[in-house]
């Protein structure tokens, strides 16, 4: 069962000129510590070559373990990034950043979300039912964009602790719009096995991050 809290935070409420300089909004000390912990991608529109945004993900102590001992000594192939993906897809203990490098529609943004989330259920990572509910509830989540979209330095921050997701997305002016948590294993894998289904925008650049280090 998946159990939701989400508010948003009043503008006026809100410094922009104290909050715009917060640090990312969860505690990521115990991770991204390890070799092999941390993976990162510049997304693009291929055709125009359009920096659209940059991901990041940090992994915990046990993960990131098992990454390293797939990836020590060895080089990128499809087939030892089918094995990356599937550890990272099963972390229980990650962090991830996204940061808008242009401005979006609320549209395309969610239109974007499905296509990869199609990518993971096509790979068995979510089931039908997950995928249904997800896609059903996005625009509820992110209604706060329908009337000026996604800024350029926008960013969205999420922090998995097993089967617990906390998403926040924080304005270009430090505002912090969205604050929710997700409980249940279909949360957790809809993020990272959007970010790394096969065919997913950010599948490959994100594991062969893991070989530049």
């Amino acid at each position: 069962m998946r159990r939701v809290v989400s508010y948003l935070i009043p503008l006026s409420l809100c410094s922009t000129s104290l909050v715009a300089q917060s640090p990312p909004p969860f505690d990521t000390t115990l991770v991204g510590q390890w070799p092999s912990s941390t993976m990162h991608t510049l997304f693009e529109k291929t055709i125009f070559k359009v920096d659209v945004l940059t991901l990041d993900i940090r992994f915990g102590p046990e993960p990131a373990r098992r990454l390293e001992a797939l990836v020590a000594g060895r080089r990128y192939s499809p087939s030892l990034a089918d094995s990356i993906a599937a550890v990272a897809v099963d972390a229980r203990d990650a962090w991830a950043r996204i940061r808008f490098e242009r401005n979006v529609s609320l549209v395309r943004f969610l239109d974007a979300i499905r296509k990869n989330l199609e990518r993971a259920l096509k790979a068995g990572i979510i089931d039908a039912d997950s995928f249904d509910d997800i896609v059903r509830d996005l625009p509820v989540w992110y209604q706060f964009l329908a009337a000026d979209g996604i800024h350029d330095g926008d960013e969205m921050f999420y922090r998995i602790r097993g089967d617990t997701l906390h998403t926040v997305y924080r304005s270009v002016g430090g505002e912090v719009l969205l604050d929710q948590i997700d409980v249940g294993p279909e949360r957790r894998l809809s993020v990272l096995g959007g970010y790394l289904a096969p065919k997913s925008d950010f599948r490959k650049g994100l594991i062969k991050s893991l070989f530049e280090h």
